[in-house]
């Protein structure tokens, strides 16, 4: 089984690029066009990987992240940003982010980030078997 990964972004390009860069990588990917559509899908499903942009209409990336916390906090959420300079990684980490890349996507930035997040969680979840 292939890892699911949910991209979430309101620009049309992005969220095609990802999900094309990510699927020719081995994962399976579905997109969010916003936080909202995100929320809904995330009702009925789980993914261990969740990119999302930080600028967009309506809710914004730290707000999605934070919802997203409330209820999820196994997924590994990396934020994705162009504009690197409005954002501190201290506050990024202390809503719930697990990582931040800037844009123009770099290919083997974004896979390298997806798969420590994943061994990240992994090992979470080693240790928690090891308590039992």
């Amino acid at each position: 089984m292939t890892t699911k990964i949910l991209v979430v972004d309101d620009e049309d390009f992005q969220r095609d690029l990802l999900k094309k860069l990510l699927s020719k990588a081995g994962y399976t990917v579905e997109t969010a066009q916003s936080p909202e559509v995100a929320m809904s899908i995330l009702a009925n499903e789980d993914f261990p990987v969740i990119i999302t942009d930080l600028i967009m209409l309506d809710m914004d990336g730290v707000e999605f992240c934070q919802r997203v916390r409330e209820t999820n906090s196994k997924s590994v959420i990396i934020a994705l940003t162009g504009y690197s300079d409005l954002y501190d990684i201290g506050k990024l980490k202390a809503v719930g982010f697990d990582n931040y890349l800037t844009k123009p996507i770099k290919v083997a930035v974004i896979q390298k980030a997806v798969e420590e997040g994943l061994k990240k969680t992994k090992k979470e979840r080693g240790a928690k078997r090891k308590k039992r």
